[in-house]
C-alpha cells in the first residue's frame, strides 16, 4: 500500500519477502514518538515497537514476544545505529527473537546508517524504511486487516475441504477428490500410497509420482512407524511426508512444492490427513452412512478443540457443516458421560437422539469410556426442571437412570469462550456423580470458594496474579488459558489429547506459565494458588477485571490472605471440613498431613505412624464425605487445600519476587 511508505532496504527484498507479519509490537524507549504513532495504550494489536536506546532494545527484546512482530526503531543522530559493535549487538538479539522485519524512518533508502544496514545484512534481517510521518496505528491495522482476510480464507478452504469430503461417492473418489484439492491448494504434486484397495494409489496431478519419486525411500520409514513425518529439499522441492491412521503400516500422504511451507501449507496438510484417515480406514463392508459417520465425528473433535483453545468464532463456523446454528449461542453446559469403552459408539447415537441434534456430541480423545457433549442454550433460561437440569441435560440424565454402569457430570452455564473450564467443572462432577445413588451430578457452583469470596478484591488479586499472562499476544493468551485448565485437571497426556497437541506442547505451555506467574505448577501448593485465580478470574468475568476499581495496582499487591480472610470463606470452609467429622476416625488429621507433605502417601503414612494402605483408605473415606475427588486430583483436591487455607491450616505459596524474566518464547 502506497500509503504505507514501507520499503525494503538495499538488498533485503528477497531476504525478508517470504515472512509472515503477526502484527507490531510496543516496547519501553526514551519517550520519543514520531508524528501521528500510537500511544502506549493503542489497542488490541495497534502496538508499535519505538525505541532509541540500545539499552531499551536489549531489555525490550529479552522480556517480549516478538517472533513475526515488525519491529521500529528509530535511532538518534549520532547512536547506536552507527556504532558497529552496537548496531550488531542490537540486530543479533533482535534475529534470536526472530522478528519479522525492522523498520527504520528515512525519506530514502541511502538514509539508513551503513552500521545498521551491515548488521541486518550479517544476521539476515530484513530491513524496511519508512517515511517518518506515517501512523504507525494504521500499519497496524492493516496487518490486523490481512491477517483477519487470511483467517477467513483459510476457514473457507476447510469448509470447501469438508463438503468435497462429505459428497456422495465411493471411498476412492472421495479420497481422489481431497488429494486433488490439496494438490491445487498448496500448488504443488500429491500422492498417497499404502491405503487398502483401491485407495492404495492416488495422486494429483498425473505427473505427481515421478515429482516426488525421491520421496519413496522416506515414505516407507514412515509407513513402518519409523516416522510419524519427515521433510527433505530435492534440489528446489519441498516435500513433507507424513502417516496417516492409527494403524501401521500408515497410509502416507507425501506432498511437494518449490516454495517454502508456511503455516498455511502445513494446516492444510493436516486437516486432509485428519479427513483421509477415516476414509481409509473404511472397509468394503462399510455402508456410505458409516463412513461420513466417521468424517463428522473426526469434525466434532476437531471443533471440540478449537472451543478449548478459545476460538469460538472459528468454532461455531466450522460446526455450520455439521449442522446449522448448532453452536449459535452464548452460553452452553458441557456434560461428561461415562459408560463402557465398547458401547461408546451407540451410546454417542443414543445421545444425539436424545438431545434432538441441539448439543455437540464428541467421543472423548483422552477417555475411550467418555463421551463429551457441549449443550449450547439459545436463549435465556427459565425455570430448569430436575433441580437445575437444562432440558438437554435432564434428557441425558434419563439416558444414564436406564442402563447401569453409566455416570453423568455437567458443569454450571458459562460463556461458550470458557468450555476449558467448563470441561473440568463437568470432569469434577462425574467424579462426585460416581458416589451418587442417581450416578449423575452438576457441578455445585455454590458451593464454589469464589461464589463466597468480596468480588472486588478476587478480581483485583487474580488480575494481579495473572497480570504476566495478559502480555501475551492474544492468540497465544486463549491457548495459555486453554492448556492451565486442563492442565491443572488432567495429565498432560489426556490434556494434550483433548487439546489436539503434543504433551510436550503443554508441558512447555505450563513451564512458560510458571516461569511467567512466578509459581510452581509442579506442587500441590502453586497449582491451588493458580486454580483459585483462574477461578476467581471467570467469575470476574472481563469487564468486572478492567474496570477501574477491580484493576490491579502492580504497586500494591493483594496478597491472598486477604481474599480468603472474609466471613464468608470462613463459613464455606467450615462447611466443608465439617463432614469429615461424620468418620469416627482422624480423617481431618490424615488429609491435612497428606496436603501438607504435597499429597505423598508414603511420607504421610510414616508421619502417622499408619500403613500405607490405611492413608489410601482414610482417603478415599474423604473422598466420600466431601464429594471430591483427591487421589487423582484436579479441582476436588485444590478446593480441600484451600478450605484448610482459609482455616490458617496450610500455608498456600505465592510469588515471592514476582514473575521471572528471560528470553521470550514463541507463543505455543
Amino acid at each position: 500500500m502506497a500509503e504505507l511508505s514501507l520499503e525494503f532496504a538495499a538488498g533485503a527484498a528477497e531476504r525478508g519477502a517470504g515472512r509472515e507479519v503477526v502484527g507490531v509490537a510496543l516496547a519501553p524507549g526514551d519517550g520519543h514518538h514520531p508524528p501521528g504513532s500510537a500511544s502506549r495504550e493503542a489497542p488490541d494489536s495497534a502496538e508499535v515497537t519505538d525505541v532509541t536506546d540500545v539499552t531499551d532494545v536489549m531489555d525490550f527484546a529479552n522480556s517480549t514476544e516478538l517472533a513475526g512482530r515488525l519491529v521500529r526503531v528509530d535511532p538518534a543522530p549520532g547512536g547506536w545505529a552507527e556504532d558497529g559493535r552496537r548496531a550488531a549487538r542490537v540486530v543479533g538479539r533482535f534475529a534470536a527473537a526472530r522478528v519479522a522485519a525492522v523498520a527504520v524512518p528515512a525519506e530514502r533508502p541511502e538514509a539508513v546508517p551503513a552500521a545498521l544496514a551491515e548488521a541486518a545484512a550479517r544476521h539476515g534481517v530484513a530491513l524496511l524504511t519508512v517515511a517518518p510521518e506515517v501512523c504507525w496505528a494504521r500499519i497496524a491495522q492493516v496487518i490486523g486487516d490481512e491477517r483477519l482476510r487470511e483467517a477467513r480464507e483459510r476457514l473457507a478452504e476447510l469448509e470447501q475441504l469438508l463438503a468435497l469430503a462429505g459428497k456422495h461417492g465411493s471411498p476412492e473418489r472421495r479420497a481422489q477428490r481431497l488429494v486433488g484439492w490439496l494438490a491445487q491448494a498448496v500448488g504443488g504434486a500429491v500422492t498417497l500410497t499404502g491405503g487398502p484397495a483401491g485407495l492404495g494409489r492416488l495422486g494429483a496431478p498425473a505427473t505427481a509420482f515421478s515429482v516426488l519419486a525421491a520421496a519413496r525411500q522416506l515414505a516407507g520409514e514412515v509407513a513402518q512407524g519409523r516416522l510419524g513425518s519427515a521433510a527433505i529439499d530435492d534440489g528446489e522441492l519441498r516435500i513433507r511426508v507424513t502417516a496417516i491412521g492409527p494403524g501401521r503400516p500408515f497410509p502416507v500422504l507425501a506432498v511437494g512444492r518449490t516454495s517454502p511451507f508456511d503455516a498455511r501449507g502445513h494446516a492444510l496438510i493436516a486437516h486432509t490427513a485428519a479427513l483421509l484417515a477415516p476414509i481409509l480406514q473404511l472397509g468394503a463392508a462399510r455402508t456410505d452412512v458409516e463412513r461420513l459417520d466417521e468424517v463428522a465425528a473426526a469434525l466434532r473433535v476437531a471443533v471440540f478443540q478449537l472451543l478449548m483453545g478459545g476460538e469460538v468464532t472459528l468454532a461455531q463456523r466450522t460446526a455450520e457443516g455439521l449442522s446449522p446454528g448448532l453452536l449459535d449461542a452464548e452460553t452452553a453446559r458441557v456434560y461428561v458421560l461415562e459408560g463402557p469403552a465398547a458401547e461408546r459408539d451407540r451410546l454417542a447415537r443414543e445421545c444425539a437422539a436424545a438431545t434432538g441434534g441441539r448439543a455437540l456430541v464428541v467421543r472423548c480423545p483422552a477417555y475411550d469410556q467418555h463421551l463429551i457433549i457441549v449443550a449450547p442454550l439459545k436463549s435465556p433460561p427459565g425455570p430448569e426442571p430436575e433441580d437445575g437440569w437444562d432440558k438437554a441435560g435432564a434428557a441425558l440424565r434419563a439416558l444414564v437412570a436406564r442402563h447401569p454402569g453409566r455416570y453423568l457430570g455437567g458443569s454450571a452455564v458459562l460463556p461458550l469462550a470458557q468450555t476449558a473450564g467448563s470441561y473440568g467443572d463437568a470432569a469434577r462432577a462425574l467424579a462426585v456423580a460416581r458416589l451418587q445413588p442417581s450416578r449423575s451430578a452438576l457441578y455445585a457452583a455454590e458451593s464454589r470458594l469464589t461464589q463466597v469470596l468480596d468480588p472486588a478484591v478476587a478480581a483485583r488479586w487474580a488480575g494481579g496474579l495473572l497480570r504476566p499472562l495478559h502480555t501475551l499476544p492474544y492468540a497465544s493468551q486463549d491457548q495459555m488459558l486453554g492448556t492451565l485448565h486442563l492442565g491443572l485437571e488432567f495429565p498432560a497426556t489426556s490434556a494434550a489429547k483433548i487439546l489436539g497437541v503434543s504433551r510436550n506442547t503443554v508441558r512447555a505451555r505450563l513451564d512458560r506459565a510458571a516461569g511467567l506467574l512466578g509459581l510452581d505448577l509442579a506442587g500441590l501448593r502453586g497449582r491451588a494458588v493458580l486454580h483459585l485465580a483462574l477461578q476467581a478470574s471467570s467469575a470476574a468475568g472481563p469487564d468486572q477485571l478492567c474496570g477501574s476499581s477491580h484493576r490491579p495496582d502492580p504497586e500494591r499487591p493483594v496478597p491472598l490472605a486477604n481474599v480468603l480472610a472474609g466471613a464468608g470463606a470462613q463459613a464455606w470452609a467450615e462447611a466443608l471440613l465439617r463432614r469429615l467429622t461424620e468418620d469416627t476416625r482422624d480423617l481431618r488429621g490424615t488429609l491435612l498431613t497428606w496436603l501438607t507433605v504435597d499429597t505423598g502417601v508414603e511420607r504421610t503414612a510414616r508421619l502417622l505412624e499408619l500403613h500405607p494402605q490405611t492413608v489410601r483408605e482414610h482417603l478415599r473415606s474423604a473422598e466420600r464425605l466431601l464429594q471430591r475427588q483427591l487421589l487423582a486430583g484436579g479441582g476436588g483436591l485444590y478446593e480441600t487445600a484451600l478450605a484448610f487455607a482459609v482455616r490458617g491450616e496450610l500455608d498456600l505459596t505465592e510469588p515471592a519476587a514476582g514473575p521471572t524474566t528471560g528470553p521470550a518464547s514463541s507463543p505455543l
